[in-house]
């Protein structure tokens, strides 16, 4: 048995060093400070992003895009809607504040872990999250960069404000 699982794990390790998953911080780098600064500029337009508005925001413009089959490989029985539920149920308190690091940081790693589940779950083995990963991070400027920056203009439209 010890000899199966230091096989399992010799082969696991070799697996994740020939293919970079997740991304290098080199890739995703300029994606996290592209994303960091505007997130900064509706910080700075005194907007406080969390409340109730907000998540009902996220929850019909967001999360509908990045919970679903294009991200992971197999639908969930019940739907997407009590996926992003239970997400937004256990990971926002109406009382945070996202520009506040400390709120931000909380809410970041409970998504994280939520994200993990959800790939064990629904499919999305590391194998084949891998490559899906690795592409959305290769077309960050010219599919995804957009598409952020669109959102967070619509964010601050409805608050009154232009980003």
């Amino acid at each position: 048995m010890r000899l199966f699982i230091t096989l399992f794990v010799s082969l696991l390790s070799t697996i994740l060093l020939v293919h970079a998953c997740p991304p290098e911080d080199e890739l995703t780098a300029p994606i996290a400070k592209s994303l960091g600064d505007k997130f900064k500029q509706v910080c700075d337009l005194g907007i406080k992003p969390g409340g109730t508005a907000d998540i009902k925001w996220l929850r019909t413009n967001i999360l509908p895009y990045y919970l679903s089959k294009k991200w992971l490989t197999k639908d969930p029985p019940k739907g997407w809607q009590s996926e992003i539920d239970k997400i937004i149920k256990k990971c926002h308190k109406d009382t945070y504040n996202y520009c506040l690091d400390g709120d931000r940081s909380k809410a970041g790693d409970c998504l994280k872990g939520m994200a993990g589940s959800l790939m064990l779950k629904y499919g999305a083995t590391l194998m084949s999250y891998c490559p899906v990963l690795d592409k959305a991070a290769e077309d960050w400027s010219t599919k995804h960069d957009p598409k952020a920056t669109f959102w967070i203009s619509e964010y601050c439209k409805t608050k009154g404000k232009i980003c």
